[in-house]
């Protein structure tokens, strides 16, 4: 968030890797027994989780991500001179579909209808226009895909980021051919705001994880001045277990109630405490001001920005600051603002502060919890930066610095459940299981609402005392008809992952 270039050295301008395609042999042998013919290259993008700092990027802060060992696959044969495009999904719910090219400018995406085909279109229309925007023509060009995901759908990891990554470097691949180069900055760049399409207005974490992730490290993603990665390297023994609560958290259908209200909320609240300080925010009105705030608020009483360890120390004093102008400004009304009393304290009327804030993206509520997504955007920035501040400094002492980080993603549990309200009964249960089973920390990741949890370990007697429990103590009992399969499935094991890549043949790599 407020580290400096000394420190910092940016990933992301390396090219996507591209490796032998004889590693994908299943999703290649699929793809031949769906289309008869060989498939010409694979996109492949992971999922990720993250560590700690959700509900945050949207709000341009900082955030801790990985990526994970589960993974969308896109098999694809090209099509020249050809406009149709086939899709077809290896998980049978997934009907196949097929569409011909030219659409109109949306691609047919209809926000209003949830099919799994758009988030392909998602990935297919942001390809198109950043090739149009190189001076690309645009050449007809068809493709049979058959896509392959062992990301949990709907469980908080990120598996609409996945198909979107994987379906825009199959696209511009299709269209650059087998000498295809894209950097990881220009495919997170392009792909970040993709679901919006889709009517869900998402930060970049996911698509930055996804893309850029490296194994054995946790990637620094900040948002402002510009979009960067970094990669810190993790206690060697540190392994998460990520747990599935198998309650399916639909960010599409559930946003008007949950994440595009926090989107929302955080608006609104950045708003009230500007007006109260006087602080005037640059162009329209989005989540993204809670950041703007208090950096503007703060220039003023510590405005040079010092690089090394010292620019975090320096970040920590700024979100200290932002959390007493919260208790101020917000803490008074801590149980909500009705839309009249919003309103009142931007100077508006009702129907100008329901077109300025609540038409954008749909929304219902009863009352709008400023104080608290608010606390939770600052407090939980907060953390990331001490999380930051512990691998950046020598670690002499594995586990002090496991029971630190530990209490970090705890405090981070407990801000998503009472300030963020976006836990639910399973993920506490999940938590609470692995904590007192050997991790060291334990929380929710993603956007919540059910969805995945992510667990701290250190060393395999660790990890399977965890597995074993949860096994025991919450899959057996909740989901007692689950085929071992199933179970296997639910949990994954995980240290961070490799991004986003293409695989082709091996003569041509």
């Amino acid at each position: 968030m407020y580290l400096c270039d000394e420190l910092m050295t940016s990933e992301l301008s390396m090219e996507v890797p591209v490796y032998c395609l004889d590693k994908c042999s299943e999703v290649t042998r699929r793809f031949f027994e769906t289309y008869a013919h060989d498939a010409d290259f694979v996109a492949r993008s992971p999922g990720r989780v993250n560590i700690i700092g959700d509900h945050i990027d949207y709000c341009n802060f900082s955030v801790l991500p990985m990526a994970i060992d589960v993974e969308m696959l896109c098999a694809v044969r090209v099509l020249p001179h050809e406009t149709s495009i086939t899709l077809t999904n290896a998980d049978p719910r997934f009907a196949q579909r097929q569409f011909d090219l030219p659409l109109e400018d949306s691609l047919g995406i209809d926000p209003a209808t949830s099919d799994w085909s758009n988030y392909f279109k998602c990935g297919l229309l942001v390809a198109h226009k950043f090739l149009q925007a190189g001076s690309e023509p645009l050449h007809d060009v068809g493709m049979q895909v058959f896509c392959q995901g062992s990301v949990p759908t709907g469980g908080g990891l990120s598996s609409s980021a996945a198909f979107i990554c994987a379906t825009a470097l199959a696209t511009i691949r299709a269209h650059r051919g087998r000498d295809c180069v894209i950097s990881k900055q220009d495919l997170t760049r392009i792909t970040v705001d993709a679901e919006h399409y889709l009517g869900i207005n998402n930060g970049g974490m996911d698509q930055c994880a996804s893309v850029c992730g490296q194994r054995d490290h946790a990637m620094y993603v900040e948002f402002k001045p510009i979009l960067k990665a970094t990669p810190f390297p993790l206690p060697r023994g540190v392994q998460f277990v990520v747990s599935n609560t198998l309650v399916v958290s639909n960010k599409f259908e559930t946003a008007p109630t949950n994440y595009n209200l926090r989107v929302v909320e955080c608006t609104i609240a950045a708003s009230i405490i500007a007006k109260r300080y006087g602080i005037t925010l640059k162009g329209d009105h989005g989540p993204g001001d809670l950041r703007d705030v208090i950096d503007t608020y703060c220039d003023g009483l510590m405005p040079d920005l010092r690089s090394g360890l010292e620019g975090v120390d320096q970040g920590i004093a700024r979100l200290a600051t932002a959390l007493d102008l919260v208790e101020e400004t917000l803490g008074p009304k801590s149980k909500g603002y009705t839309t009249a009393e919003a309103a009142d304290a931007l100077g508006m009327s009702p129907a100008q502060f329901t077109t300025e804030y609540l038409t954008v993206f749909p929304v219902r509520f009863h009352t709008l919890q400023l104080y608290n997504r608010a606390k939770h955007v600052f407090s939980e920035a907060l953390r990331v930066l001490l999380c930051l501040r512990l691998m950046t400094r020598p670690v002499t002492d594995t586990q002090r610095f496991l029971t630190t980080f530990g209490a970090l993603m705890n405090e981070s549990q407990s801000s998503c459940r009472d300030f963020c309200d976006c836990s639910c009964e399973e993920t506490e249960q999940i938590s609470q299981i692995a904590l007192e089973n050997g991790a060291y920390g334990s929380r929710l990741t993603g956007a919540g609402w059910g969805g995945c949890t992510i667990s701290l370990c250190h060393g395999e007697e660790s990890v399977l005392s965890v597995k074993k429990a949860l096994h025991e103590q919450y899959y057996k009992k909740r989901f007692p008809h689950l085929s071992q399969r199933e179970l296997e499935a639910a949990i994954i094991i995980s240290k961070p992952e490799e991004g986003s890549a293409l695989y082709e043949h091996c003569a041509a790599v």
